[in-house]
């Protein structure tokens, strides 16, 4: 099982300690689990210090921050399942990307995440023992990771590039209307 998740680690709010603790318990139940962390940040350190602490770090690879574009694909596109665990969120970018390249993902109910995950893949945000078991019950339904996959590739077709863009002018095209008549 190779988890993924791609974050700043700039600010904790991201949730990788909650998934760090997740891995650890995934690795308890047996599960050969390996989580990659891109990203870079002030609390690396300490997260690369919690993953030696749980006895994960030969389990852990904390590869920075990566040039947008191929390097991210190339890690995504070797991973089972993208996880935020993030504890607040906006619209996040990396997972609608995640999306795009037909990974399962698993995210918190926080922000702007249950816009783009149905419920069977959210979780409560703070919560590695949730967490865990929502990633093992997706581990071990290959029919759900298909279905999961398969629907994340249509749902971030609704994100692309010229699809927002058209949907951008169109509100600024009624804001100046709007704000004509006033």
């Amino acid at each position: 099982l190779r988890l993924v998740t791609i974050g700043s680690l700039a600010q904790p709010y991201k949730g990788i300690d909650v998934l760090l603790t997740a891995t650890y318990h995934l690795r308890r139940q047996g599960i050969d689990t390996k989580l990659t962390v891109v990203g870079d940040g002030k609390y690396r350190a300490e997260l690369q210090q919690l993953s030696t602490s749980l006895g994960l770090a030969e389990y852990v690879d904390f590869l920075g921050r990566l040039p947008a574009g191929e390097a991210v694909r190339q890690v995504l596109d070797r991973s089972s399942i993208f996880v935020l665990a993030s504890k607040t969120e906006g619209l996040p970018r990396a997972l609608i990307e995640a999306m795009a390249r037909g990974l399962p993902c698993i995210g918190t109910s926080v922000g702007g995440i249950p816009e783009l995950l149905g419920v069977e893949a959210l979780v409560d945000p703070g919560d590695p023992i949730e967490l865990a078991k929502r990633i093992a019950s997706f581990w071990s339904s290959p029919q759900l990771l298909d279905a999961l996959s398969s629907k994340n590739l249509l749902t971030a077709k609704a994100y692309a590039y010229e699809l927002l863009q058209k949907r951008r002018q169109g509100f600024y095209e009624h804001l100046s209307t709007t704000a004509a008549t006033l």
